[in-house]
Parts: structure tokens; sequence; C-alpha cells
């Protein structure tokens, strides 16, 4: 984990206009998808923001919430506020929120061009007839000046109905792929007329959302916007002097502050900090430049770190740090971070599994590393009748969930792991590229082991034996899975070597290397070699690499293979591994040659689940999580886990 870090800064009282915060750490807003289909507050939204007050922010802003349905809204399970009808929900959401202690802004939102006929049911509009750029995006229908007229209206009106439900402060989104950034950008904003062409026309449209919402709810409520500091990815796309024009004139306009963020649309560049970055603080520069052009408060958003949120305020960068995976993976991340207890704030691991969940318009967000996110309330498991002497065996991110939470529930645990270290696949995951925060998430599983008191023993074989001369009430087997060996000639051939042993450190790779499998781990061992002056290719049966990566990574993946001469070859058959590499039938029929040194397998996995099947019927309660189930994730092993622990 990451060094010490000060917390006066974080503690210190601010202001956003006539709004008082106790400190000025803010939770960002993230779609959850908890609303039900009409777009009604549901009490597990009241659950999952009343837990993220509770963790110590000062403000939490309330996800992005549609000022006229259908048609602007971005998601089935999306918040609406287009009615009177809403308006008690949300004041119960407020409630909730002021009795753990934050103030609360709700976030006023029309989703614009990026709507969908299949979520809301009709066309999507926007500022021009151009479609998003990416494959299948309808055309949307250009808005006449009438039509913005009543959208400003629609947000005044929105912002009304907030304030009566008790919100504290109105944060109008004009930002990411939305309505309000739309009409910024010249790649989605074609308009001749007074609200297109140059920037201060493209403004116009946000500028008076400003005035009409600042004139509908007075000068006690603050409100300000979300912008794009920069559009990456589009050769026309925000530029960060645009960015710092556009908040001068939101300012002049009488916003109380400007939110930083960004946009990562991944299609002319290969990389996008806010899509693709395991490094803290990818876009605190945008915020810092902004804060020069204006003179309201600047929030900064973006894998703030405990170190980068503390410096970015301690430097002047921001006025207010903005907290968003991070307060998925742990509720009370703002609070560990002020008293200074890093060590027990669980990471995020950039995996983007909550992002993914939520694009399709309807899956609830969940988090990969926290199983109850989103579960507030409903997870506990309670204190148990009697108390048991647990046996859990593996030391993976599943096996370590087990213990920790069947130790926090007050059972007796002891977690037998056959390595020197705890980490399982973890172990050999972390050193892929781009997966520094594996590590850290490690670290902390281990850290947590021995805060609640969970007795580790490393360097044990679990047998059948062992188990019956200790005599547990309870068994977790989490013993993971082992490589798949596929059935084809020459598989056992000195040159063929597994990419768990490459990544581990036990096997060696020459100069040429062919991966056999084009899923995440073929990848990332391509990337892995590639990095280290190697050539590789990678082939696999499929038409297509990467396909059960998740959209948002595939896309960055690839790029980078195919920018470092990776070769990926797919739709092959195997013939078979030779002295002089791997022969391959390619989709044409022709039999071809790969010369390779190596040949390293990433052809998937199967369960280790030998000692289950040993210890079946002779334990008095017997379970098993992880991979060893079933192949998987990291996400199925901390739920499973999880959901074990609590079960026992």
């Amino acid at each position: 984990m990451e060094e010490s870090t000060g917390s006066s800064h974080l503690l210190s009282p601010s202001r956003i206009g006539a709004m008082t915060l106790k400190n000025r750490m803010v939770m960002a807003p993230m779609v959850t998808n908890f609303a039900d289909e009409d777009g009604f507050v549901t009490e597990r939204t009241i659950a999952w923001y009343g837990a993220r007050a509770a963790g110590g922010v000062g403000l939490v802003i309330v996800e992005a919430t549609c000022v006229q349905s259908p048609v602007g809204r971005g998601w089935r399970h999306g918040l609406v506020i287009d009615d009177d009808r809403y308006v008690p929900g949300l004041g119960r959401l407020a409630a909730e929120v002021h009795k753990r202690g934050a103030k609360v802004a709700l976030q006023l939102h029309h989703a614009g061009r990026s709507g969908r006929r299949a979520v809301c049911g009709v066309d999507p509009v926007g500022p021009s007839a151009v479609p998003e750029p990416v494959d299948g995006a309808p055309v949307p229908k250009e808005l006449t000046v009438a039509d913005i007229h009543e959208l400003v209206r629609c947000f005044a009106r929105g912002a009304e109905r907030a304030v009566e439900a008790g919100f504290d402060g109105i944060e109008l989104h004009g930002a990411h792929r939305y309505l309000g950034a739309q009409f910024l950008s010249k790649t989605s904003n074609i308009r001749a007329d007074m609200y297109g062409g140059p920037l201060q026309n493209r403004c116009r449209f946000l500028c008076e959302v400003v005035g009409a919402v600042k004139a509908q709810v007075g000068p006690q409520v603050p409100v300000w916007c979300r912008l794009n500091g920069c559009e990456y990815g589009l050769k026309r796309g925000i530029s960060l002097a645009e960015a710092r024009k556009t908040a001068e004139l939101l300012e002049k306009a009488g916003a109380d502050a400007i939110h930083v963020s960004a946009l990562g649309w991944g299609i002319e560049t290969h990389r996008a900090p806010v899509s693709d970055s395991t490094l803290p603080g990818p876009i605190v520069h945008l915020a810092r430049s902004v804060k020069k052009s204006v003179g309201v408060p600047v929030l900064a958003v973006g894998i703030l770190s405990p170190s980068v949120a503390d410096r970015t305020l301690c430097e002047g960068s921001a006025d207010f740090v903005c907290f968003a995976r991070e307060v998925i993976a742990d509720s009370e991340f703002p609070d560990k971070l002020a008293s200074g207890r890093q060590d027990h704030i669980r990471p995020c691991i950039g995996c983007q599994a909550c992002v993914h969940l939520i694009r399709d318009g309807s899956s609830p967000l969940e988090c990969a590393v926290n199983a109850t996110a989103g579960h507030e309330g409903t997870t506990s498991g309670g204190v148990p009748s009697t108390v048991k002497r647990v046996m859990v065996v593996g030391g993976g991110p599943a096996g370590m969930e087990a213990a920790r939470v069947t130790r926090l529930r007050g059972h007796s645990v002891t977690l037998h792991e056959r390595q020197s270290r705890l980490g399982g696949q973890l172990l050999q995951a972390g050193r892929a590229p781009w997966k520094e925060r594996i590590e850290e998430f490690m670290c902390y599983q281990a850290a947590q082991l021995e805060a609640t008191g969970v007795e580790v023993v490393l360097n044990q074989e679990v047998t059948p034996t062992l188990v019956s001369q200790v005599k547990p009430d309870a068994v977790v087997v989490a013993t993971g899975a082992k490589p798949l060996v596929p059935d084809m000639p020459g598989i056992g051939r000195p040159n063929v070597v597994t990419a768990v042993d490459v990544m581990a450190g036990r096997a060696a790779v020459g100069d040429r290397a062919v991966i056999v499998g084009g899923e995440l781990i073929g990848c990332e061992i391509a990337e892995f070699l590639a990095d280290r002056g190697r050539e590789v290719t990678v082939v696999r049966r499929g038409s297509q690499m990467a396909v059960k990566v998740l959209a948002g990574r595939r896309v960055f993946l690839i790029r980078r293979l195919e920018q470092k001469g990776v070769v990926l070859l797919p739709g092959v058959q195997y013939g078979g591994v030779v002295d002089e590499g791997l022969l391959i039938v390619t989709p044409d029929g022709k039999t071809r040659l790969l010369v390779a040194d190596n040949i390293v397998l990433a052809a998937g996995a199967v369960p280790c689940d030998d000692l289950y099947a040993r210890l079946l019927g002779t334990v008095k309660e017997l379970h098993r999580v992880g991979d060893c189930v079933q192949p998987r994730g990291i996400m199925a092993a901390i739920h499973e886990g999880n959901h074990v622990g609590r079960e026992i």
C-alpha cells in the first residue's frame, strides 16, 4: 500500500457557493441501475447512498437523473426527475444522506444522442444528426431551437424538484458522452445557428441551463457543471483549451463550481487516461489547468489514490477531490484515508466490471472486489448460533475472502496454503502489464487476515488425512485451477511451457514464442513477453481475440498488442508441436509452421477439485469456492468466498 497520507487538507471544511462542506472529499456521481423501471428511487438506492455518506465524504453527488423521460434516459433503471411524483422518493434518499452526516447534490442529466430505443423506447435526439462514433449507433433527431428552449425549462424544473426533495446542490452533467458535452464538441455539434459553430455558441445551451436553474433555485443552492477537460480519441474533440474557455463562460453564467472529468473514446488513440489507466490521478492535470482559468472551486476526479488525493489539494490543483470507483470498492474509503488507515482500504483494481455491468442499461452495479457493494444491509450474515472451527484450504482471493468473512462473524478460522506466499493465481496475474493494483489487493487481503485473527499456515499441502486429524467443523476448499493442456501431437515436448509458469518465473522463453490461446491470459502473456523483447504470435481456434474481455478493456488491449508487433492469428486449427515450433492449419486450409523457441499454453484452465471430491461425505460441513468450482474471474472468486463466509 501507499505511504501514510496526512489528512489536514482532506479534512478542512470548504464551500461551494453558499453550501459549507465538512471536508473536501466528495462522492462522484456514478450510475447504479438501482432505480425501478419507471425511474423511482428504491430501498436499494437509499441503502447504497446512505452507506457512502456514512463512509465520511462531505458531499454525495447522486447519479445522473433524467430531466426529460423517456427520450433523455440513458439507462433502463436510471433515476428520473421529470415529474412531481419522483419527489417523495428522492426526498427519502436526501434525508438518508443527511442522517449519515453528509450534504447531498443531484446530478441532472439528459442522454442526448447516446440514448437507445432499446432502453428508452424512442429514438434519440442530439444537437445535430450525427451518431456516436461506435458501431450500430443510431442517427439522432436534430433538436430544434424550440426543443432546446424546452430542454432548458426541463433542467430548471428538475432542479426545483430536487430542492423540494431536500437536496443541497445541483450538478449539471455537461461531460462524458451526454447532451451537454454533445453541444460543446465539434464532433457532435455541427449546427449553423446560435447553438453551433464558435465555442461561445456551442456553450450557449449549458450557459442557458445554468442561468435558468440559478433563477429557479435561488442564491442559497449552489449550481455547478461537470465538464470534459479533454475528449480523448477524437481529432476534433473537446480540447483542454476549449474546456478552460468553457469553464470561464459557465462561471460568468453563474456556475458556482466546475467539476473536471474527461472522456476517452478509444477510437483514434490506443490509450485514453480515463478508460485504460492503472496509474493514479491520470486526469488531475486537467483540473489543475481549468482552475487557472476560473475563480470558483474546482473538483478533481479520476483514480485518486490516497497520496494523489492529498497532493491534489496540497498543491492547489483542485479545491475538492471526488472518489468514484474508490468508494465502490470500499464505502469507508474517505474515513480510512482521513484517519491514516490506508492498509485497511480495499483497493479498486481497475477491472471496470462496475462500468461494464451498467452499460447495457439494466444490469445493477456490482464490484469485483467488494461483494457487498449494491447489497448494503442484506449481506451481513449475522452472528452464528454456534462458534465453529473452520479450515480454509487455499490462499487465493476466494479462500482469503471466505476466511476473512468467516472470522469476522466470530468463527475460529485457519487458512492453509501450499505455497510460501498468499495470493494464488493473483501472484501471476499481478505481473501482467497494467495490473499493478492486483498486488495492492493481495496485500490488502493478507493484511485483513492478520487484522481479523485468521491463523495462516503456509507451505502446507492439505490432504484428507490432515483434515481427519484436525477434525474441523467446516472445510472450505478453495484450491483454484490448473492450466488446460490441449490435446494435440507433441504437446509433451520440452519446448512447451505454460503461461502460469512463465508469469511465475518458473519457465524461461526464448526469442520467439507462440501463444496457444487468445483470451485474456493469452493476450496478457503475449504483451508481457513483447515488453521483454520477444517476437510473439498468438493463435486461437476462435474467430476473434479476447472476446471475453470487457469491451472497455478489449479495444486498448488489442491495440497495444498490435502496436508492440504481436502477430494475432485467430481462426486456426492446431496441427501439433514440433522441435521447430507449432504447426497450424490456417482458415484457408493451408498448413503452416510457426517457427518458435517455445510454445506457451494459455488455452484455459480446469478445476483443481480432487481434494473436494475426496472430502465429500467425510466432514460435517463442506464448501468449495472460486476456480475449483469452475475457472472464472476474480469477481466470482470474491463473491463466492464472501457468500460462503456468511453461510457457515
